[in-house]
This record gives C-alpha cells, structure tokens and sequence, in this order.
C-alpha cells in the first residue's frame, strides 16, 4: 500500500464523479427524490447551493429531473441584489427556469416579534413553498451539508433540547430534501473549484453577532483546539445515532397516538386521562408533541418548561382547566379527558385565508396556507384486499373507486352553496349546515380544506367523505387519499 502522501492526487474529473456519486448513492438511500420529478432548488449563489445545483443538473438526465431554481433577496445587504442577478444569470446560462423573491425580512421581524435570523428562516421557506406550489414541484432541495449538521446540533445543546434536537437536521422534511447533507463545506468547496465554479460570499457569515456564527467561528475552533480535533466527526456521529433511535421511538409513539388518540377536526385531539396517565413520562412528552403538531401548533415554541408544566398539570389529581401554552394551543383537562386544541396556527395570520390549488394524482401535494400535505395513491383492486371494505380508518384517509372520480381533483376552502351527499343520507347537506351540527366556529370554517372536483365535493376533510364514487364490489382501480401536517424546518 502506498503512503498517503506518496498517492497520486485525483484528477478534476475523478473528484468531480467521485463527489457526485456520493451525492446519487445519498439521494438513492433515504429515497429523496423520485424519477421524473419536477423539483425547486434553492441557490443563494454560496458554493453549497451552487454544487446543489450542478450535481442536480449533472443528475438529472438518468432521473428525468425537472428542475427550477428560485432565489429569495432578504434585501438584509448591499451585495444582496448582486448575488440575486448571479443566480439569475447563471440559471439562464444553464437553460433553466428561475424565480426572483424579494422580501423585507426587518419588517417581518418586527411584526413577527423574532429575530433576523427567524425571521429569513420562516420568509425562505414560505417563498419556496409558493414557488414549489406554483410551478407544481413535488420536492424542494436545500443545501444543508455537514457542517450545518454539526452547528445545529450544538445550536439544539445550547438551546436546550431533547432526542429530536440531538438528531439534528432531517433528511427530508415534508417536501424538502437536503441532498448534500452527507459532505462537508471543505469537500463542496473542493468541488465547486474542480468543476470551475465561482461563488459568492456573504460576508454576514462572519458577522459573530448572529449566535449561529458565534458556534461557527468561535465555539467549534475552542472545542477542536482544547478538547476534541475530531469534534466535527463525534457530533456527526451522535446525530446518526440519535435519528436512528429517534425514528424508533417516534414510529412506536405514532402507533400509540393512533390507537389512544381521538381526532376532533383538524385542530383538536382528545386524550383518555387514565390511558394517558398510565404511560412512560417519556411516551407522555412525545405524545403531546405529536398532538400539538396535529392540531397546527408549533413545535419550534414548545420549549422543555412547557412540556413538563403540561405533564405536571395532567398528572396532578386537583388540577383541573386550562393550560396555556405558546401560538393559541390549549391544553385542556375535564371529567377524565386531556384535550389539546389550537385556535391560531404560527403566523397564519399573515396568509392568504383562501386557497385553491390543484391535486398531483397520484403524488404529493403541499398547502403551504395550513401546513398540510395531500397523498394520492391509485392502486389496483388485488392491492387492497378487504381493507376497502372496513371502515376508513379515521377522517384522515379516505377511498374511492378511481373511475367514478372526475379529474382533476382540487383542494379549497368552502364556498357558498357547497352541498356534499353524505354516507347513509339518502341526499346531500349544505356544508354550511353540516358545520353547524359539528360546531366549527365561523371563524374556523375557512380552515377545513375540501377535495372537489369542478362540480362534486368528495371529502370535507377531517370530517366527513362524500357518498360518490363509493367502493362497491364492481371497483376495479382505487383512489387512496390521506392529509398529513408537515412541520417546516
């Protein structure tokens, strides 16, 4: 074997293949993107963004990718609207799509009542949201890398934080994807100069007054110079650790929360008060983290104190009422039921109330305006067996015979006049009417998403489903449909 410093260095193309392999072998394992998917990808025009990109366009013909590029101005700094124009010239130059965004993100701050770094955060997000939504994309891509992994998991420490925090930055969240996520900043560097790309550089990264630059520029070189050199690869390795332990326990808490959790609509969920007291105090927190996600509320605010106040007011036998915890989530106790409810989502405030937006059948589609993403499976008859036959198993997903179903189906808000031929009515009802007899305050009403078609209601979601298009024993193909929340990141 030869010495290390006696090998040969690798050639521009070599590293160049080597490097994109790594990426294909990444996006193949943890099943990012799919064939002949339209996908966003988000360039700032700093070189992790930018290897994002050329590998994605390098990718694309073996997958037959479709890719857009979008790019949001903050409007923070003076080079901001250089680095816009680069991103936009250079998109041009590689024929593909760009979308511009322009955002004041101090304004939103101040409304916002966050922090600058918030703030962009929650403004990036919502822009590729809408891009994605308009140019019916299936996955966003980001370009969080390693050392970004490394950084949020000490972030998380410092914060304070529990099993999911230690886990760090998912792969996939919703419809966003972190391909890069598996290589270090040097390593998409080295790329970068290989491929002969040139980058820009945001000088506010090496502005320490922004916490996340303190951990990067100050923190991490103590910490490799004073305790560990390899401090960057021990983080990495309990992030890998914890998600794998973290997808255990979460994926057992979700069968617990299916079989003792009651859903009341979309913004409430009902726990047995004994059923809930009898399980582990740690089944118990990630139980009333899944519910406040059910019901809208944001995790990113339910701090510790929180989570244990709510234990502590459930478990107590003189306590009785309401718990207030942060963006509108109540948490509720009465006559032997916990009950966790949402009167305002986080910063919904700021959106559209209506929406209007066309189902991918079959695929994934995201509504940004409730954080809500729509699954449409077609699946042959032999598939399903008698599953078909039972009950659906709650208002969250629902069949019906695909070839009775009019396309393409969209998902709206009520309209006026909006009728529904309910199960076992004999005819149909006023959805006005029927949330009226399910007791959804008025102002709640623009929240419950419908599937329609142009002119049939289907399912008013998280309620009830329509009696069209029914599975009968002549059903040949069968239309799967199921809501889930996305919880942006």
């Amino acid at each position: 074997m030869w010495p290390a410093f006696l090998l040969p260095e690798k050639r521009g193309e070599e590293v160049l293949a080597e490097f994109q392999k790594r990426i294909r072998s990444f996006i193949d394992r943890h099943q990012l993107l799919e064939p002949g998917m339209k996908v966003v990808v988000a360039v700032s025009g700093g070189s992790d963004s930018l290897a994002l990109l050329h590998v994605l366009k390098e990718l694309r013909d073996s997958y037959q990718w479709e890719l857009h590029v979008a790019h949001l101005n903050h409007l923070l700094r003076p080079a901001a609207g250089e680095e816009a124009a680069f991103v936009q010239g250079l998109a041009h130059r590689w024929g593909l799509p760009v979308t511009i965004g322009y955002c004041r993100v101090t304004q939103l701050a101040s409304r916002w009542k966050v922090g600058i770094e918030e703030a962009a955060r929650i403004a990036r997000y919502h822009f590729l949201l809408q891009v994605a939504r308009s140019v019916g994309a299936q996955r966003i891509a980001v370009g969080h890398h390693a050392d970004d992994q490394v950084e949020t998991v000490l972030f998380n420490i410092i914060r304070g934080t529990g099993p999911a925090g230690l886990a760090g930055i998912p792969w996939r969240n919703g419809p966003i994807v972190r391909p890069l996520l598996g290589v270090t900043r040097q390593e998409i560097e080295s790329y970068c100069r290989q491929a002969g790309l040139s980058w820009c550089t945001d000088l506010s990264n090496l502005d320490t007054t922004y916490f996340r630059n303190k951990i990067r520029h100050l923190l991490l070189p103590l910490l490799k110079r004073e305790f560990n050199p390899e401090i960057n690869q021990a983080v990495l390795r309990l992030a890998d650790i914890m998600e794998q332990e973290n997808r255990f326990m979460s994926k057992y808490a979700q069968r617990l929360f299916r079989r003792l959790a009651r859903k009341r609509g979309l913004r409430e969920v009902e726990f047995s008060l004994p059923g809930f007291q009898q399980l582990p105090q740690a089944f118990q927190r990630r139980l009333l983290r899944i519910a406040v996600k059910t019901v809208g509320g944001s995790l990113r605010d339910l701090g510790y104190r929180h989570v244990e106040e709510s234990l502590e007011f459930i478990s107590n036998p003189v306590s009785f009422g309401e718990l207030h915890l942060p963006k509108g989530v109540r948490l509720q106790k009465d006559r032997g039921v916990v009950r966790v409810c949402c009167l305002q989502g986080a910063f919904r405030g700021e959106l559209s109330k209506d929406f209007f937006q066309e189902l991918q059948v079959p695929g994934e589609t995201y509504l940004p305006e409730l954080g809500l993403v729509f699954r449409a499976e077609v699946k042959e008859r032999w598939e399903m067996g008698e599953l078909v036959f039972t009950r659906e198993r709650d208002n969250y997903q629902v069949f019906f015979d695909y070839d009775k179903i009019e396309l393409p189906l969209y998902v709206r808000n009520w309209r006026p006049g909006d009728r529904i031929k309910l199960l076992g009515l004999g005819g149909s009802k006023k959805i006005k009417k029927l949330f009226s007899d399910l007791k959804i305050p008025r102002q709640e009403r623009w929240k419950v998403p419908l599937v329609a078609s142009k002119e049939t209601v289907f399912w008013v979601v998280g309620y009830r489903r329509s009696e069209e298009a029914k599975i009968t024993s002549e059903t040949k193909r069968i239309l799967v449909l199921s809501v889930v929340r996305c919880e942006k990141s």
